[in-house]
């Protein structure tokens, strides 16, 4: 019987002589009789527990608090302060503020619990010996001989944890930080005389094995943040992905050749560690990194970490990181996902890295460009040329979740902030859209500097992109050289999209006017001033009505406003030709010496189209589609044509030269445009007359024209 009592006590000693070598086990306690434990495991690989609260373990009511098992502190407390205990940590995680409670632990010894704004827990705290501080805000309370912090061991998240304050009396104090918002702060003060020794060579131990295990590789940086005005301040967070440690020497990050080496704290990196390196100023738990021009965190580029001749790169947003009223920080190949409503769209320093892609999650490749808005809306007579915008409309057959989306258009990059899924055919709106607030397909962007040749592309958190539009505009006729899609009084045209084909946005009809809801009302006025956009509506669909256009009046020449040419008073007059008008005309200017220059405007509903380079001098009042770099050649043999832009049918061209059609006297500074005129013989051509309309400045009395009116 002793024989066999005696080969189960060595039976015991070996197996839990083999878990203390084995890091990878569940945590068996070197005696089990202790009230005070504290366990630190950096080199186990997996995933820890985040806890602080009251559990059953060995028999025991014990409080433990940290990264179960890898960090933790045990607690046990006697059965007749159960009650209590649980009151205070309620109390913590309320945020409310309750008396000290006094009981004993399991080993009979006295204990003291309560909740404490932050002057109590200082007050507390005041003169220790040592100090394990998992909150960077403790470390400033702190005038000990001794402080370890992040830097002394190693967490394989970077949140705040417990912090322990040892006294010369033996007793210590256990402090747990504020949850969310709140300011109360839970202190937990018992007697361990043995505690500051076994944490120090606890981490002493554990943190020399680290050092002569790890492995020269690199980290991988996993998300950043760099906006300024944020209270969090500008960070970046790294990952060791392995199992094994990584070691510290040597690793540096590399922003557009400036270099800075990582701070050195323990020497090694765990397996399946998260760090935050930061700016000073940062509120999050850190580790603060000096000489990083954080600013750099918005350009287009790449982020290094490296070491020696290996490195790892992380591709720069090249944008900002404020979206609205919502910080975003960036992944890599996306914005940080937002599962509810929050000011802030972020994880940093969880230990995580995201799995398989989400079931619902749409896909890039389902959605189609409907509508491309680069000049802005009109609103209550003022272009707000901030108001740009895409709507997309979704193909896919399934309902899908479009939050881990993000639209690229020309330099700028954004999330998209959709608050539903959404089904085949339904349109997401993204821009800067103040009536759109509240519209659950509608995304908060704001477009700068974009054109309509500027690239669209749509991509996933992991990376897949379609582009969605490539910034040529494709006719039969081929390539414009330019496209017109604002009018001198601030009226804007959209490109519209069918079947990936361009074209200019057709006039719409006010679908909202027979509705009384105050909402839709105010979309009404916008529709009224815009009629030829359709913002969050799904609405592009080409004409089929048979429609032709031609020249009715040509200033090649431009005005004269007493004896000052006025070159930039050159214009265009067309008239439809049909009883449909056209939406849109393909304009080619050819002159003398072979040179093509190729126009895509939109044409008027009804009545007459102008184009002009922008405001006229002498026709101040006369409302002109605007091309800024507009001209018509004054001399040699020059011919203007203009085609339908689908068909690349010819509808008609207009031959000139120095001599005429039209009048340039230059020796009396009269000019007269050229007018086509319908008579018996058919269609000619002839100087035209002022004959009173439209408005003329009175200082151009010898410019005979009429730009938007038929003689």
């Amino acid at each position: 019987m002793q024989t066999i009592l005696l080969a189960f006590v060595l039976i015991i000693f070996f197996i839990s002589a083999s878990c203390k070598q084995d890091t990878t086990p569940e945590l068996v306690w070197e005696d089990t009789e202790r009230s005070v434990q504290f366990q630190y495991d950096p080199i186990r690989a997996g995933d820890p527990r985040l806890i602080s609260d009251l559990v059953q373990e060995n028999g025991h009511t014990c409080f433990i608090s940290g990264e179960d098992p890898n960090f933790r502190i045990r607690i046990c407390i006697d059965s007749t302060g159960i009650s209590e205990f649980a009151q205070a940590l309620s109390a913590w995680r309320e945020g409310s503020i309750i008396p000290e409670f006094t009981s004993t632990l399991s080993d009979d010894s006295e204990y003291k619990i309560g909740t404490y704004p932050f002057s109590g827990i200082r007050k507390k705290v005041e003169g220790p010996k040592f100090s394990l501080i998992g909150d960077r805000k403790l470390k400033s309370l702190n005038a000990g001989t001794e402080v370890w912090d992040r830097t002394n061991f190693n967490l394989k998240n970077h949140f705040k944890n417990f912090s322990i304050f040892t006294f010369s009396n033996g007793t210590s104090v256990l402090v747990l930080s504020p949850l969310g918002e709140s300011e109360v702060y839970l202190g937990f003060s018992f007697k361990s005389s043995s505690l500051e020794q076994e944490i120090q060579n606890s981490i002493r131990v554990k943190n020399r094995i680290g050092l002569e295990n790890c492995i020269s590789s690199v980290p991988i940086i996993t998300e950043i943040f760099g906006e300024t005005n944020s209270n969090l301040g500008r960070w970046i967070e790294i990952y060791n992905p392995n199992t094994f440690p990584i070691c510290e020497e040597g690793l540096e990050f590399s922003l557009f050749g400036n270099n800075v080496l990582l701070p050195q704290t323990t020497g090694f990196i765990s397996g399946r560690e998260t760090r935050i390196y930061a700016e000073d100023s940062a509120s999050l738990e850190n580790i603060s990194l000096s000489g990083i021009k954080w600013g750099d965190l918005k350009k287009v580029g790449k982020i290094l970490l490296r070491k020696g001749d290996r490195s790892f790169e992380f591709n720069l947003p090249g944008t900002g990181y404020l979206f609205g009223e919502t910080y975003y920080s960036w992944k890599g190949n996306s914005f940080s996902i937002c599962e509810t409503i929050s000011k802030f769209c972020m994880d940093p320093g969880e230990n995580q890295i995201s799995g398989a892609e989400n079931k619902t999650d749409c896909d890039p490749n389902d959605f189609e460009l409907e509508e491309l808005n680069p000049s802005g809306l009109l609103h209550k007579g003022i272009l707000k040329e901030d108001w740009k915008y895409l709507d997309l409309i979704y193909k896919g057959r399934s309902i899908c979740d479009p939050s881990s989306l993000k639209i690229s258009w020309g330099k700028n990059l954004f999330p998209l902030r959709i608050n539903q899924k959404i089904s085949e055919g339904e349109i997401l709106s993204i821009g800067n859209l103040p009536f759109l607030l509240g519209k659950p397909s509608y995304s908060f962007s704001v477009f700068k500097s974009v054109t309509t040749n500027d690239l669209v592309s749509i991509s996933n958190s992991k990376g897949k992109e379609k582009v969605l539009w490539d910034g040529i505009f494709r006719t039969s006729k081929g390539i414009p050289t330019r496209i017109i899609l604002q009018k001198t009084n601030g009226e804007t045209v959209s490109v519209c999209f069918q079947n990936g084909q361009a074209f200019l946005h057709p006039y719409s009809a006010d679908p909202y006017l027979n509705n009384e809801s105050q909402f839709v009302f105010s979309q009404s006025t916008i529709a009224r001033e815009n009629p030829r956009t359709s913002a969050a509506r799904k609405f592009c669909q080409r004409s089929q009505l048979v429609s032709k256009a031609g020249f009715s009046e040509v200033s090649w020449m431009g005005s004269y406003q007493s004896a000052d040419p006025i070159s930039k008073d050159r214009f265009l007059e067309f008239i439809s030709i049909t009883e449909n008008s056209p939406e849109s005309i393909f304009l080619e200017i050819i002159q003398g010496n072979g040179t093509i220059v190729s126009i895509l405007l939109p044409l008027e509903k009804e009545g007459l189209s102008l184009l002009s380079s922008g405001k006229s001098t002498c026709f101040p009042q006369t409302e002109f589609w605007k091309d800024t770099s507009f001209s018509l050649p004054s001399s040699g043999s020059n011919i203007l044509k203009i085609y339908d832009p689908y068909t690349g049918e010819l509808w008609d061209e207009f031959a000139y030269s120095s001599s005429g059609p039209g009048v340039n006297d230059t020796r009396n500074k009269i000019r007269k445009s050229a007018y086509s005129k319908l008579e018996s013989a058919g269609r000619i051509w002839s100087a035209s007359s002022y004959l009173g309309k439209p408005y003329r400045d009175p200082s151009c009395p010898l410019t005979d024209a009429h730009p938007g009116i038929s003689e």
